[in-house]
């Protein structure tokens, strides 16, 4: 059935908002769901994953900074052109354009961290920039840092798909606990007429005390195994997301090893560059000073001649 919940906008309102809300905000959404009727809304908005501290100071830069997400996605364009039919100049131009556009982005990622009150450390802050520096040069990694709805960090060789919600195909939850059914209540006995026994006194009606209710079933077996499956099953998803960030974060300190030895060779080609020149203007110089030492060499010769 057609739910007349936002799905986009929930998804928006948990990770545009507050990181410590983002998990009892999606279970009232998802009661919110239940309660309309709309199950598969219910499954997809519990099956989205809670972003990451990298993840989420990327996603509010997004939306609180809109200007600086407009200057990163116009400086990716002119960098896939530069790169296709620029001249060495411009490429190395560019190239100081993406290092002064980086380190503006990791100010304000700065800013709002401690907005926030928190103080990310050195491999959340690599994973920030590494996710920057993939938007820089892969389309993929742009739409999603432009979407602000990330639950992590994302690497320009890494594989981009999954890290956005999928709102075309609910994902796979475990099924509701069944309600205990409902057991029948037996009817109070109809008390017996009183019995008359002359010349003895009429005794007063005998009433029957209410059955007292029966204690709830015991959780079957088989309900008791799938509560302990799914807590294991989760602890295993808690252990994943961990093993990813961790290797996020080893991704992210060999990228920038790798842009630092990038920039050290760059640095060096220019220079080799320009010694060449100066070789060539040295040589130069050196053809013109034989021509004149010699044409000076004639006149001593011709003066001594005379």
């Amino acid at each position: 059935m057609t739910s007349a919940i936002d799905e986009s906008a929930v998804v928006e309102e948990l990770y545009r908002g507050s990181r410590e809300d983002f998990l009892p905000t999606r279970a009232s959404r998802v009661r919110e769901a239940r309660a309309a009727g709309d199950r598969d809304l219910a499954a997809r908005l519990g099956a989205l994953r809670k972003p990451t501290v990298g993840a989420w100071l990327v996603n509010q830069v997004v939306w609180r900074h809109p200007a600086r997400i407009a200057e990163l996605t116009s400086l990716a364009s002119r960098l896939r052109s530069v790169h296709q039919h620029g001249d060495g100049e411009q490429i190395r131009a560019a190239g100081r354009e993406r290092q002064a556009l980086l380190r503006s982005l990791d100010a304000v990622v700065r800013e709002v961290a401690s907005g926030a009150g928190l103080r990310p450390g050195a491999e959340t802050v690599n994973q920030v920039t590494a996710t920057f520096q993939a938007a820089l040069v892969d389309p993929a990694a742009l739409r999603l840092v432009r979407s602000g709805r990330l639950a992590a960090t994302v690497e320009q060789d890494a594989d981009l798909m999954g890290l956005l919600p999928q709102m075309d195909t609910p994902a796979p939850v475990w099924p509701s606990r069944p309600a205990p059914p409902e057991r029948p209540v037996r009817p109070a006995p109809t008390p017996a007429p009183p019995v008359v026994s002359p010349p003895v006194a009429t005794p007063p009606p005998v009433v029957s005390a209410p059955p007292v209710a029966p204690a709830p079933p015991a959780p079957s077996k088989e309900l008791v195994e799938a509560g302990r499956r799914e807590q294991e099953c989760a602890a295993a998803r808690e252990r994943a997301e961990e093993g990813l960030t961790a290797a996020q974060e080893h991704a992210a300190r060999t990228r920038e090893a790798a842009d630092e030895a990038r920039a050290r060779f760059n640095r060096a080609r220019e220079e080799h560059d320009a010694a060449l020149a100066a070789i060539v203007v040295a040589r130069a110089a050196l053809t013109t000073a034989d021509r004149e030492v010699r044409a000076a060499h004639q006149a001593v010769v011709a003066l001594r001649d005379r």
